[in-house]
């Protein structure tokens, strides 16, 4: 169900843009980039990269086949995830507003820079919304777990 969701989240996302402009305008692969490499390495640093990944794997199953341990470290890891995600997406903003800043001089420049400081916060917002489901069910799974135990 979730995959499903997923690309009906897509679907309204990508008709959304097209009703408010062109698509191509909301596609910006720096702030993708700015997002990820902020992102990525702090969760590998914390070392719930793996706990992370197993999220998307309870996803794609129907029968739960981890520990509650492992689905408690799985949760820490898509908290810490989220937070990640959002303040990488404020750092990628604060980013372009000193960009901005940098070039106020140049008017030409003050539209793109700020479309990119502003993307890389709907990006992180966006990536936000594709977690929370993931959250929710581990947490589901650990809540349904301690009652069991």
């Amino acid at each position: 169900m979730y995959f499903v969701g997923l690309v009906v989240f897509i679907a309204f996302l990508v008709c959304s843009t097209m009703f408010s402009g062109t698509p191509a305008s909301f596609v910006d692969l720096p702030s993708i980039i700015v997002i990820m490499t902020f992102s990525i390495p702090m969760l590998m640093a914390s070392g719930l990269l793996t706990d992370f990944i197993r999220g998307f794997k309870v996803m794609g199953q129907k029968v739960n086949t981890w520990s509650l341990l492992e689905l408690k470290k799985t949760e820490v890891a898509l908290r810490l995830m989220t937070k990640l995600i959002l303040l990488s997406g404020s750092l990628g903003s604060l980013i372009g507003v000193v960009s901005i800043m940098s070039n106020l001089s140049d008017v030409s420049k003050i539209g793109p820079n700020l479309a990119i400081a502003l993307l890389t916060l709907l990006y992180s917002i966006l990536f936000i919304f594709i977690l929370l489901p993931v959250q929710a069910k581990v947490k589901a799974i650990i809540l349904t777990m301690d009652k069991e135990c």
